[in-house]
C-alpha cells in the first residue's frame, strides 16, 4: 500500500455505532474461524459421521491427519471465538487428537474425534464458517 492510499483511507470518516461495529466483529470472527475449518473439514465430518460412512483404513488415516491439523488451529482460535471458554470440550478435543489407537480401534477413535470437533463447532454457533 502506498503512502497516498493509506493517507486517503485514514482521512475518511468512520462510524462507531453499535450495529456497524457488531457486523465488523462478526465478520472478523467468521474469517478467523474459516482459517481453522474449511469445506474439507465438513466433508470429512460427513464421511465419518454421515449415514453412509464406510471408510477404508487409508481414508481414515488421512482424515485423522486433517482433523489433527484442524484441532491445532481450533486450539489457537477458540479463545477468541467462544465465550466463556469451553474447557471441558476443548480438553476432550485435545485428548482425542493426541490419542494414537491400535489399528482395530482406529475407526471408533476417528468417530470420537469427529464428535469432539463437532461439539466445538456447535459452541462456535454463528461464528463457525
Amino acid at each position: 500500500m502506498t503512502l497516498d492510499v493509506a493517507t486517503q483511507l485514514l482521512s475518511r470518516r468512520t462510524t462507531d455505532d453499535h450495529d456497524t461495529l457488531g457486523t465488523i466483529l462478526h465478520s472478523l470472527r467468521r474469517s478467523l474461524a474459516s482459517e481453522a475449518i474449511d469445506e474439507q473439514t465438513y466433508d470429512d465430518l460427513e464421511a465419518v459421521l454421515g449415514p453412509y460412512a464406510d471408510l477404508a483404513p487409508r481414508e481414515a488415516r488421512a482424515i485423522v491427519k486433517r482433523f489433527r491439523e484442524a484441532t491445532t488451529k481450533l486450539v489457537e482460535l477458540v479463545p477468541y471465538l467462544v465465550r466463556p471458554y469451553p474447557v471441558d470440550e476443548m480438553r476432550r478435543l485435545i485428548y482425542q487428537s493426541a490419542e494414537h489407537p491400535r489399528l482395530e480401534d482406529e475407526l471408533s477413535h476417528l468417530r470420537r474425534l469427529a464428535l469432539a470437533i463437532l461439539a466445538i463447532l456447535d459452541l462456535m454457533g454463528d461464528n463457525a464458517p
